[in-house]
């Protein structure tokens, strides 16, 4: 089994992608956005870094988030996965080339590599998406408030753009063609409108970890599909 945790910088996917680990037991692979990343802070340090490293980044992301796949699907078992490649391609690259830090030539190559990637074993879709949002001011506060010293310094409308673009058609459209239809979901209260997709909305944003209500959500979920 395969949970990924789809959201916004800031949206609490670590959070839960740890809080879902520990609580059933799973596997869990995260984002690498720590010392093994040279090139995030690079990035983060002005539109110059954004133009200048934002292929590098996004390449790290794709070849990172790949490997932990192949690597999952060599130990087997079930895992939790922060973050997906869907974001990582159509949220975050795409969005990149869009606001002209990425030129057409990279822009270009990186889609070729993409699909290609799409058809290796390791790519098959998670059993259950989560896609947690939450509201832009209480995004930008977790960032300046906790965020990573790169992403604090960064332009607040770099941000909006992008949660422009997790509530608007490439990621939802993404998730219907990859995962199959979106469904929504109440999950503070635990109820769930649908269980026919395997895509889930939550919309929580809470400053605290995920609580029992919500894990018991996702796992009814998970086994109503």
């Amino acid at each position: 089994m395969l949970l990924g945790i789809a959201g916004m910088i800031g949206s609490g996917k670590t959070t839960l992608t740890q809080a879902l680990a520990t609580r059933f037991g799973l596997q869990h692979a995260l984002e690498s956005v720590d010392a093994d990343n040279p090139w995030l802070d690079k990035f983060y340090s002005g539109s110059e870094g954004m133009r200048k490293y934002g292929m590098h980044l996004q390449l790290h992301f794709l070849a990172t988030r790949f490997k932990a796949m192949r690597r999952m699907r060599a130990m087997g078992g079930s895992w939790v996965l922060d973050r997906t490649w869907y974001e990582d391609a159509e949220i975050f690259a795409r969005g990149l080339y869009e606001q002209g830090y990425m030129g057409g030539a990279d822009w270009k190559l990186y889609e070729q590599l993409y699909a290609e990637l799409l058809h290796a074993p390791a790519a098959r879709p998670p059993r259950l998406l989560l896609y947690l949002e939450g509201p832009l001011d209480t995004i930008l506060e977790r960032i300046a408030t906790r965020g990573r010293p790169g992403e604090r310094d960064a332009d607040p409308d770099y941000f909006a753009t992008l949660h422009d673009r997790y509530a608007g058609p490439p990621l939802a459209g993404n998730l219907r063609a990859k995962t199959g239809r979106l469904a929504n979901a109440n999950a503070l209260s635990g109820v769930l409108t649908t269980t026919t997709g395997r895509a889930l909305v939550f919309s929580y944003i809470g400053n605290v970890a995920p609580d029992r209500q919500l894990t018991d959500a996702v796992i009814t979920a998970q086994n109503a599909l």
